[in-house]
């Protein structure tokens, strides 16, 4: 779980580990209303804890990007995520140093991911952006087999 971490502390969201509530699979089915979910605030985001199941190494958070924010490159170093605009445009690039010239639009619905040796970076427009990221640990090193 170090790389969510890293990937939430990079985000401004180092804060949200402690707040999360562990989804037991075992009690079955999860259903959680919008007006359920609550904001919390951070350095430039603001997030929204929608799922976590430590049992299969996942974790879904939403997050609010504020307009004309820029989020330097980062990225999962362990497993894999991937990313839903829920509202707004979001122009996302790929590498390690953020480039105006590499950044792409995403509108309400693109999706992006990446390896988890690659690192993206972002920017927000006039108008703040919802993402919804799920984020997948691979398996921990001494899980690993070696081929």
């Amino acid at each position: 779980m170090k790389s969510i971490s890293k990937l939430l502390g990079i985000l401004g969201l180092a804060a949200l580990v402690p707040l999360a509530q562990a989804y037991d699979s075992s009690k079955g089915d999860f259903l959680l209303q919008a007006d359920q979910l609550q904001w919390e605030a951070s350095a430039k985001t603001q997030r929204q804890l929608v799922h976590e199941d430590s049992a299969y190494r996942v974790k879904t958070v939403r997050l609010r990007i504020p307009p004309n924010t820029d989020l330097p490159p980062h990225g999962v170093k362990n497993g894999y995520f991937i990313a839903t605009v829920i509202s707004g445009t979001l122009q996302v690039g790929f590498g390690k140093t953020f480039e105006d010239g590499g950044l792409k639009t995403l509108p309400p619905g693109g999706v992006f991911s990446h390896p988890d040796s690659q690192e993206h970076y972002a920017r927000t427009g006039a108008e703040p952006v919802v993402l919804q990221v799920t984020i997948i640990e691979g398996e921990k090193p001494e899980q690993r087999h070696a081929h």
